[in-house]
């Protein structure tokens, strides 16, 4: 976040567990006039940007290829995720090739 702010970025801050649909992040996007968007898990965070029309990145963890790819509708859900995000970071290289053998 430092890193962000000293290049001139505003950063901020939010739980998707605060968010119950995506018309409030809608709301938060414009509230903030944000300009592009980094997600922390791909069913959990990146449902929520999906048509928004601000560029976004998702990070993925275990929870996204050890348990949520395998029940169907987070599985669709994050694959569409993903065909929409700018860019994905796993935080493991054997996460990396987990997720490209499940949704590339």
């Amino acid at each position: 976040r430092a890193h962000l702010e000293a290049a001139g970025h505003v950063c901020v801050l939010k739980d998707a567990f605060d968010f119950e649909s995506p018309s409030e992040i809608a709301n938060l996007i414009l509230a903030e006039n944000c300009e592009a968007a980094l997600a922390l898990h791909l069913y959990r965070g990146g449902r929520l940007l999906q048509g928004h029309q601000i560029p976004f990145g998702i990070i993925f963890g275990g929870t996204d290829v050890n348990e949520d790819a395998n029940q169907e509708e987070k599985n669709t859900v994050m694959g569409r995720v993903l065909e929409e995000a700018r860019f994905a970071v796993a935080f493991t290289e054997s996460m990396k090739e987990m997720a490209q053998a499940q949704w590339v």
